[in-house]
């Protein structure tokens, strides 16, 4: 796998770990976009359903970070959406209603609140 992507990943597959959410059966190198300008591999559920996930080669590793972050999370989300969960991670100030979004706070990747822009936890140090 790509570096770079694979650099941008290990925050938010840190997140999922620590939170018992599911992880990827697998992750697969794919330039599925072939483009020179991204980064790109595939994440597979146990299921047998993939989706593509990229970071540009131009961005910041913060902006990388949140990108990616944006990504795997609507990846858990479906996969949670079996069991009638979908607010992963879910917002501490407002539970039950919506997930924390991925943001950039102070020069870092930050789980953030989507109703206020409350930042909550840099990504990778949830759970």
């Amino acid at each position: 796998m790509d570096p770079q992507l694979e650099t941008a990943l290990v925050p938010v597959l840190r997140d999922l770990r620590r939170t018992g959410a599911p992880l990827p059966a697998r992750l697969e190198d794919s330039d599925w976009d072939q483009s020179t300008d991204s980064a790109t591999a595939m994440l597979w559920s146990a299921g047998g359903s993939g989706v593509g996930i990229r970071v540009f080669r131009d961005a910041s590793l913060v902006d990388q970070v949140v990108d990616v972050t944006d990504q795997v999370q609507e990846w858990a989300v479906e996969e949670l959406a079996v069991s009638g969960r979908t607010d992963w991670p879910p917002c501490p100030k407002h539970p039950g209603t919506h997930p924390l979004r991925a943001e950039r706070h102070d020069g870092a990747a930050w789980w953030a609140c989507p109703r206020d822009g409350t930042p909550v936890a840099e990504v990778g140090t949830v759970g």
